[in-house]
């Protein structure tokens, strides 16, 4: 008789299939090229530096996220902007994964991203070099977008002005 015209040892198979699948990690990823740290590094070194952070949180399947990883982080000129003047971290909404808050607070990223209301993916939180949260960004964020946030910053722009009213240098 056939292994699998066999009820039971088909069955089997099928479970064995399905553990081994949920046995293996699925974690989402930030952009390549970029230099990504966790959570607890970037505060760390944002610190050490004085140097503004972004904090990106994004998840597994997020397709919003895929596509700026294509269409955003794929630009030379973002890659280089952010490499050069930010601490840059991410944050996986849906990990189970221990990190260390800059007061010696233990959490999982998840319960980070709830405890800031991330309700979305691509989610982007930017801090000045003192670690003061500036602004959140949601959703789909374009070239010209992360370029606007990142001169604002640059520029401490946020001392004398809003985002809203803030306009960049053409």
């Amino acid at each position: 008789m056939n292994v699998l015209m066999n009820p039971a040892r088909l069955l089997i198979i099928i479970l064995f299939l399905i553990m081994l699948l949920q046995a293996a990690p699925v974690t989402a990823a930030p952009p390549e090229q970029y230099e990504f740290l966790n959570l607890t590094q970037a505060f760390q070194k944002s610190s050490a530096e004085k140097k503004p952070m972004v904090l990106y949180f994004g998840r597994y399947g997020c397709s919003t996220c895929r596509k700026m990883h294509k269409e955003v982080f794929s630009d030379p000129s973002m890659i280089e902007n952010y490499n050069k003047k930010f601490v840059l971290a991410y944050v996986d909404t849906e990990s189970g994964n221990r990190i260390k808050m800059p007061n010696g607070e233990r959490t999982t990223e998840m319960q980070f991203a709830t405890r800031n209301r991330i309700l979305g993916t691509p989610t982007f939180i930017y801090f000045s070099h003192d670690q003061e949260p500036l602004f959140k960004k949601a959703g789909f964020q374009t070239i010209e977008e992360m370029n606007r946030y990142s001169e604002f910053v640059d520029r401490k722009l946020y001392k004398t002005t809003t985002l809203k009213d803030f306009r960049p240098a053409q």
